[in-house]
């Protein structure tokens, strides 16, 4: 009897791990701990090996204060891959390199779709090299370490191209959801992880952003790796319905989507989470005081924790002033034209109708926020250029803006006192990064021919080429 060949079986498309959604402290709260388990999918990368490692990333669970290892995970067990990773746990050391690896991964690929290609990290330096040798050296993979230290901190090291995750007791007089002295770990927050990681790949991409040549310089490094974990929540559509329905489509609202690091900043004292993009608690009564834009707090806000907390604010009204007018036509029909809703509970359809809509403006606006990096100077950025580097990279790519994002982000700037230099006026076209006039673009020619200029912008994307060849 014959018996048939069995056809080749192809790998998977992607590898699915759970995840916290943002921390611990939500799963042992009756209202979230449903939404706080989601699951990401990820790449499949035949090259994952015990850690994890892969192409770009390289854990390394050391615990420095313990001075010992943990033993890594293996996410190739055929028992974690037919159960999509560990279950979350706060104690167990493997499902936390397991969830630094799987957000990290998540926010490689967020900004691999924006721009169009692989992502690289900064290259090792050696200033002690002679003259004309190389001083650059190719970093593959970032390292993680989740239990770094024994503190209430987590930082991206831009000498070990490394993020450290710090563990530390919660606050015995203060500890919010905590029991008091419980040790948190910053390495099973999501925002935590996606904050770092945005750190690394903002320094690979832009390697003098780390100089302070200006006031905004730093803060721009703080705001826009907040605003990139910011806007991952709204990539979790268990998360999303739940906190619609929760507000009742009123994203101005306190709500967790437009809050980071809930657990630590409860842990270290706090009323809530450690920065919101919407408003604030009074440590006093812990009553819920929403953001006022103020266009003339940005002359005083110059640590830059505080200062890039105003560009953060400014992107998020830029994406709620989208999201309301999307939804409005939503809101009419639901109300018969009144536009007020019925008391009670939403009703289910027009709950996932308005997830969809803030799914798709958050993702827009990720994508944009992204995008614009392609267009800052690669020195001494401020909050203007920004602006400008957002306006133009949307208008490169949608030049119909139908949604109205370019006016959004030009409203919420100027709304927080966010002005470029040298502009007659706010705009969209006197915000536009112009191209050389046709007089200075023959004067480069004649200096750099086309060959020469056509290197300096490589024909790079996601397929093509492996990322050290990108480097070389």
């Amino acid at each position: 009897m014959a018996t048939l060949k069995q056809e080749k079986i192809p790998p998977p498309s992607y590898r699915r791990l759970r995840h916290f959604a943002f921390d611990p402290s939500l799963s042992r709260n009756i209202e979230t701990y449903e939404i706080n388990e989601v699951t990401a999918n990820l790449p499949w990368d035949k090259s994952l090996d015990l850690g994890p490692v892969d192409e770009y990333l390289e854990v390394v669970d050391y615990d420095a204060p313990s001075q010992l290892f943990y033993a890594p995970v293996d996410l190739n067990h055929p028992f974690l891959l037919a159960q999509d990773g560990l279950a979350p746990s706060d104690s167990n050391p493997q499902f936390h390199q397991q969830m630094t690896y799987a957000v990290a991964r998540t926010t490689i690929g967020h900004f691999e779709r924006a721009l169009g290609r692989k992502a690289l990290w900064a290259p090792h330096r050696d200033f002690n090299a002679p003259p004309g040798a190389n001083q650059t050296e190719y970093v593959q993979r970032l390292r993680i370490y989740p239990h770094a230290m024994r503190e209430a901190n987590a930082y991206y090291s831009p000498a070990k191209k490394a993020l450290l995750f710090g563990y530390f007791p919660a606050s015995a007089a203060d500890p919010g959801d905590n029991y008091p002295g419980e040790m948190v770990f910053t390495c099973l927050s999501h925002d935590i992880i996606a904050h770092e990681t945005t750190h690394a790949l903002l320094d690979g991409l832009h390697q003098r952003f780390i100089e302070p040549s200006n006031v905004d310089v730093l803060a721009f490094h703080e705001a826009f790796a907040d605003i990139v974990a910011l806007f991952q929540h709204f990539t979790y559509p268990e998360v999303l319905q739940q906190q619609i329905a929760h507000t009742r489509g009123d994203l101005q609202l306190e709500s967790l989507l437009g809050q980071l690091a809930y657990q630590f900043g409860q842990a270290v004292g706090n009323y809530g989470a450690l920065r919101s993009a919407i408003g604030s608690k009074n440590r006093a009564t812990g009553q819920w005081i929403p953001d006022k834009p103020d266009p003339l707090k940005i002359h005083d806000a110059l640590e830059p924790h505080a200062r890039g907390a105003i560009l953060v604010a400014a992107v998020f009204d830029a994406f709620i002033t989208v999201y309301n007018w999307r939804v409005a036509a939503l809101l009419r029909v639901a109300t018969g034209g009144s536009g007020m809703l019925p008391a009670g509970a939403l009703h289910p359809d027009l709950v996932a109708l308005l997830a969809k809509e803030a799914s798709a403006t958050a993702g827009d606006v990720l994508q944009i926020c992204i995008r614009a990096l392609d267009y800052c100077p690669p020195v001494d950025i401020n909050f203007g250029d920004y602006l400008r580097a957002l306006i133009t990279a949307d208008c490169d790519i949608v030049s119909d803006d139908k949604h109205n994002y370019r006016l959004a982000f030009i409203q919420a700037f100027r709304k927080r006192g966010i002005f470029p230099n040298d502009v007659r006026n706010m705009s969209e076209a006197s915000l536009l990064w112009q191209p050389p006039e046709e007089v200075e673009a023959a004067a480069l020619e004649k200096v750099f021919n086309n060959k020469f200029l056509a290197e300096l912008v490589p024909d790079w994307n996601l397929e093509s080429q492996d990322r050290q060849e990108m480097f070389t």
